[in-house]
């Protein structure tokens, strides 16, 4: 037997014998794979050359990796789905997404790749925007929308033409006079603050990490007198 085949015997056999395990949904799973996923990025925030850190990052993929296992038993158990059709669906949307590998088609890079990802999930919506999951937190779908129009061109190309437009979105915030148009300012300026920090880290840190750490600094700042009035 394949340790996948074991995976999934013991899931199934969770969801029969274990209290908790066999009361779960979809719904009350949700929570769960967030708390998973955000376990996950820390492992991956503080992965170095050490087999501990390994061994984190291993223990946190099963445990999102539990998550897919529990989601596709309940799908299942309700006649809709299981495991080995997540696995073809995933394949087919591979195989799709790649045609650089799968077809006769030159790809160069990795952006010419990203640019190519966008523009094929576009012939099954009217937007690049269209599978934006609103979802997530504000300032996930800030960063994934901008990732989208960057790689169509539609964004700043360098640091210093979004650091320009941060400049301008906080002139233009200066100059707001109503409470509602100062609103709508600050809306903007965090946008393009978040743009910004896109560009601050070409080692692939985690752009929300990086956001925390900005803040921790401050926070220091205020805790040591130093912060700016």
């Amino acid at each position: 037997m394949s340790e996948f085949d074991e995976l999934l015997q013991i899931v199934e056999k969770l969801r029969i014998e274990c209290p908790w395990d066999k009361e779960q949904t979809h719904e009350s799973l949700a929570k769960h794979l967030i708390e998973e996923s955000y376990e996950l990025l820390d492992a991956i925030s503080k992965l170095d050359s050490t087999p501990e850190s390994f061994n984190e990052l291993k223990s946190e993929l099963g445990d999102v990796l539990l998550q897919i296992f529990l989601h596709s038993k309940i799908a299942e158990e309700k006649k809709f789905f299981n495991m080995a059709d997540v696995m073809i669906s995933l394949r087919e949307k591979l195989i799709k997404r790649h045609p650089h590998i799968f077809e006769d088609i030159q790809l160069e890079s990795a952006e010419d790749v990203e640019k190519q990802w966008e523009k094929i999930k576009q012939k099954d919506s009217n937007s690049i925007f269209d599978d934006l999951n609103h979802s997530l937190p504000p300032v996930n779908i800030a960063f994934k929308a901008q990732r989208k129009a960057k790689k169509l061109n539609l964004s700043y190309s360098t640091y210093n033409e979004a650091l320009e437009d941060l400049l301008s979105e906080v002139e233009e915030l200066k100059l707001a006079s109503t409470e509602e148009h100062k609103k709508d300012e600050i809306g903007d300026v965090l946008f393009a603050v978040l743009n910004v920090c896109r560009y601050l880290d070409k080692n692939g840190i985690e752009d929300l990490e990086k956001i925390k750490h900005y803040c921790d600094l401050e926070i220091l700042k205020l805790k040591d007198g130093k912060r700016k009035k």
